[in-house]
C-alpha cells in the first residue's frame, strides 16, 4: 500500500523531555513532505499550538488537537465534542486531589488537561463512573470525551481529505498516542514511549525523543521507497 500521509506527535516525540523542540525535527518535517507524505500535526495541546508548531516548522497541513477534539483543514475547524463532561469531572476531582489546569487551557475547547502532579491511576479511580476518558500524554493528564480520541479525530479528517487511516503513518510517544499507533496502517512509537504505546507499534526506535523522531523518518524513508 501505498503510504499518503504521517501522523506527527509533538511532545515527547519531537521534543526532548523538558519539552524543547529538537531542532532536526524541522528537517524531518520536510524530509516526510519531500516523500510525497502529508504531515498531519496529532497533538494532545490546543489548536493555536499546534498550528504554530505546524505552520513554522513546514508541515501546512491539517491538524488534529485536543486528543481528536478539536480537527483543522484548510481553514476550518471542526469542534467534535461538548466540553462540559470534562468540566465537570474536573470539578469533581479538583474537590479530592490537587490538580491544577495547565495554563493553555485557556484555548481549550473540547477536555480538560491538567499538570502531571498526580498519579494517572489513582485519577482514573476517582472518576470512575464519569463518562469520560483519562489519558497521560506524559507531560499532563487529559480528561476526554469517552468517545474520542486522536485516532478518532484522524478517522474524522481522513473522510475530509479523502484517505484512508490505513494510509497513514504515525509517530508518538504517550498512552494518548497508543490508540492512533495501532489503528493507523504503520505505528511507530519512539525509545522513551509508554508501554501502551510500545505495544501498539510495528516499529520501536532505538533513539529517544528528537533522535528518535528522526530515525523514525529515516525508516520511513525505507518503508515508502520500497
Amino acid at each position: 500500500m501505498r503510504f499518503k500521509a504521517a501522523a506527527v506527535d509533538i511532545d515527547g516525540t519531537m521534543t526532548d523531555d523538558e519539552l524543547l523542540l529538537y531542532p532536526e525535527a524541522i528537517n524531518g518535517i520536510r524530509k516526510l513532505k519531500e516523500l510525497g507524505l502529508e504531515v498531519i500535526v496529532c497533538s494532545g495541546n490546543v489548536l493555536p499550538i499546534a498550528y504554530a508548531i505546524s505552520f513554522y516548522t513546514g508541515a501546512r497541513g491539517p491538524i488534529v488537537a485536543e486528543n481528536g477534539g478539536v480537527v483543522y483543514h484548510e481553514k476550518q475547524i471542526w469542534v467534535l465534542s461538548e466540553q462540559e463532561k470534562a468540566l465537570e469531572a474536573f470539578s469533581y476531582l479538583s474537590e479530592r486531589m490537587p490538580v491544577k489546569r495547565l495554563f493553555t487551557d485557556r484555548w481549550r475547547e473540547s477536555e480538560v488537561g491538567f499538570y502531571q502532579d498526580v498519579d494517572v491511576e489513582d485519577v482514573r479511580k476517582v472518576l470512575k463512573g464519569h463518562d469520560v476518558l483519562v489519558e497521560s500524554s506524559g507531560f499532563a493528564i487529559h480528561i476526554m470525551p469517552d468517545h474520542l480520541t486522536k485516532m478518532d479525530g484522524l478517522r474524522f479528517l481522513s473522510e475530509k481529505i479523502g484517505i484512508s487511516t490505513d494510509e497513514i503513518i504515525a509517530i508518538g510517544d504517550g498512552d494518548n498516542d497508543a490508540r492512533m499507533i495501532g489503528g493507523c496502517g504503520y505505528g511507530v512509537a519512539v525509545a522513551n514511549a509508554s508501554e501502551k504505546a510500545k505495544e501498539s507499534a510495528d516499529y520501536i526506535t532505538k533513539e529517544k525523543h528528537g533522535k528518535g523522531f528522526m530515525e523514525a523518518v529515516e525508516h520511513i524513508e525505507k518503508l515508502v521507497k520500497n
